[in-house]
């Protein structure tokens, strides 16, 4: 998702390039890219697991994602698994400043990197690409970004009656749940790019993917109470409310919520398009302004 000021984006022409999905199946989205300014997403991969098992290795990323230490066999089977559950999306994160902008060399082939959006990823008679894409890009690797889809909960303990009646009747009509709501984790696993505001944009990009193409319309995030960082990004940043909050594990829920995926994907265009006038008004005060500004 190629996010930025021009008219295509605002006039809602964009969508129509977008194969739109109700449910984020991750081997479905492996020929799938999402293009930042300075991040770019791609799906998570064997050719990915040394280098996150490398990552999940490190003591402050287990504490901070509250995660445990897994054997190389054992993350080889679990990526097996996001790859085939509907209720996961996971990309790898690519920093734009370690590839080269128009091109990558290996093996003394050049690979495009795909903009988004773009022909190469509509679903996908050229999926042959991105195992090259994938494999001339590890240098890139600075974390991963995940969306955990659910159902929202509307249980209320105060109607109890109610709640039993609509799942009996749920029962009865075996209507599948709507995926309507996704926790947000993002993680920076190479030090060197932390503290480099990249979280604006990543969680933007992959807000902006969840609410147009796979209908959501409330997404959340945990945080360690310890994590000043995350909570300023969130809360400050990105405009989060503070929902929960669980003393016995330390932990923080924010949330961004509207009543429709249409009102979420209003309200991110919005909340980008203040954060390109911030920049484009700082630039202007350096004698330099970019009119088609990416975050």
């Amino acid at each position: 998702l190629h996010l930025d000021t021009s008219s295509e984006l605002l006039n809602g022409e964009w969508h129509q390039s977008v194969v739109a999905q109700r449910r984020c199946i991750m081997k479905q989205n492996y020929g799938l890219c999402l293009s930042g300014q300075r991040c770019i997403l791609v799906p998570y991969r064997p050719e990915h697991l040394p280098n996150y098992h490398e990552w999940m290795q490190d003591p402050f990323l287990l504490e901070m994602t509250g995660s445990e230490p897994l054997t190389i066999e054992e993350e080889i089977q679990m990526q097996k698994e996001w790859r085939d559950d509907e209720k996961k999306c996971t990309f790898i994160i690519l920093a734009t400043d370690l590839l080269s902008h128009d091109e990558v060399d290996g093996n003394g082939e050049k690979i495009e990197i795909p903009l988004i959006p773009s022909e190469r990823i509509e679903k996908d008679s050229r999926e042959e690409v991105y195992p090259k894409l994938i494999e001339q890009t590890l240098n890139g690797m600075i974390g991963d970004i995940n969306l955990f889809l659910s159902e929202e909960d509307d249980y209320n303990s105060d109607d109890e009656a109610n709640f039993q009646q609509q799942q009996m009747l749920l029962t009865k009509t075996q209507t599948p749940a709507e995926l309507t709501q996704a926790e947000l984790d993002i993680m920076i696993a190479e030090e060197s790019h932390r503290h480099k505001n990249l979280g604006t944009e990543l969680a933007f990009m992959m807000m902006y993917y969840g609410a147009s193409v796979l209908k959501l319309r409330r997404f959340y995030v945990k945080i360690k109470d310890t994590n000043h960082s995350s909570i300023k990004l969130f809360k400050e940043k990105l405009g989060f409310v503070e929902c929960a909050y669980a003393e016995c594990f330390g932990e923080y829920e924010f949330e961004m919520k509207r009543e429709t995926s249409e009102e979420m994907t209003e309200l991110i265009e919005q909340k980008w398009q203040s954060l390109v006038m911030k920049k484009q008004s700082t630039s202007a005060a350096d004698g330099a302004v970019d009119r088609n500004s990416t975050i």
